[in-house]
């Protein structure tokens, strides 16, 4: 039975500080100090092919890019820069993550080069677990940061919507398989020598070296490059909140913890107190939706993960909308399971930052 609160059993793993990154527009809260600290939010990474030539030209799949590196070669030999297991899929540490090549190519891009091992005796289908919604089975929802500068790079977009990255997989990844991937990125400044890769199948693979090919990858139909400011975010240990803002948006991230008791979506006495603090912000603010999103650990399936985060968010809904006293406001409410963590599941301090609902408004 999926038990929503962290078991008091000690993770052998060191606890690490409340520190995370994330992108502006974006927020979360983690249970600790009342310290303001940054917070570099990374789940996973997945990575491809090593790297190879690539010949200028067109395809004629309009899905693809105008140009991309050639199918790779035999990776028996080849040794990755960066390796990690997943934790937020069935097949657990049997999902192994390789980054064989992250490196700026010469006509000012990136390119990251995955490989995805299937160790389990049972078939996975990759789906939308590496991917943004509308390039399923593809790599395009891994994101680069860049902590000297406090940025996340995205990939690269063509004109038609596609990613620019290698063909979706076909089919499920079967026991023993693995799969091949590649991405491009923005190039970041000249002067960084490491990037940090982020998913949301496995904990971040950090300080990745960035290094050079003697290759361009040209694609004239890209769409604008996509680099977000990583935010600051500052810990409340009284009333269990944190908060980012960034133009003309606030997120405002609460403890489930706090809010609800374990497995329920029914809000606890102390939840009222911080939610009326969270309506009188929405009714200083001039946005007329309010959405709100609740999110899980990874301690049980997506049966229980989803409605619960689901229900979570509705009850949250249900009060701010009878405390809020503006009107004009619409609500949005969503339930995400545990498919996009903040920290690393393996840890209890990780689950419990995951536990999490969060209330996004305009200013």
């Amino acid at each position: 039975m999926k038990t929503d609160r962290a078991s008091g059993s000690k993770n052998s793993r060191a606890p690490r500080p409340h520190t995370f990154f994330r992108e502006t527009g974006s927020t979360f809260l983690s249970r600790g100090t009342a310290t303001s600290l940054l917070l570099l939010t990374i789940t996973g990474c997945v990575v491809a092919p090593e790297s190879t030539e690539t010949s200028n030209g067109s395809s004629d799949n309009p899905d693809l890019p105008a140009s991309q590196p050639s199918e790779p070669g035999d990776r028996e030999d080849v040794q990755p820069i960066a390796s990690s297991t997943t934790t937020a899929t069935d097949p657990g540490s049997e999902l192994q993550i390789d980054v064989f090549a992250l490196e700026r190519l010469e006509n000012n891009l990136v390119r990251l080069e995955l490989g995805v091992t299937n160790n389990s005796s049972e078939s996975f289908s990759l789906v939308d677990g590496l991917s943004q919604e509308g390039d399923q089975n593809t790599a395009s929802h891994v994101s680069l940061i860049d902590s000297e500068n406090q940025k996340r790079y995205l990939s690269y977009d063509q004109s038609n919507g596609k990613c620019f990255c290698s063909p979706p997989v076909e089919g499920s990844l079967q026991a023993g398989e693995t799969v091949d991937m590649w991405v491009i990125y923005p190039e970041p400044p000249p002067e960084l020598e490491s990037m940090t890769i982020v998913t949301a199948l496995a904990p971040p693979l950090l300080d990745v070296p960035l290094g050079y090919a003697s290759e361009s990858i040209e694609n004239e139909g890209l769409a604008e490059p996509e680099i977000l400011d990583l935010t600051m975010i500052s810990d409340n240990l009284e009333d269990q909140t944190g908060r980012t803002e960034s133009g003309d948006e606030v997120s405002i991230i609460l403890s489930s913890d706090v809010l609800f008791e374990t497995n329920s979506a029914t809000l606890s006495p102390e939840a009222e107190e911080i939610l009326e603090q969270v309506a009188t912000e929405i009714d200083d603010a001039t946005s007329a939706t309010v959405n709100i999103d609740g999110h899980a650990d990874n301690t049980g399936n997506d049966s229980i993960n989803l409605p619960l985060s689901e229900e979570r968010a509705e009850a949250v809904e249900s009060t701010l909308s009878e405390l809020v006293t503006r009107n004009g406001i619409s609500y949005e409410s969503e339930g995400h399971g545990s498919s996009d963590p903040i920290a690393d599941n393996s840890s209890e301090e990780g689950r419990e930052r995951n536990r999490r609902v969060s209330v996004t408004f305009e200013k």
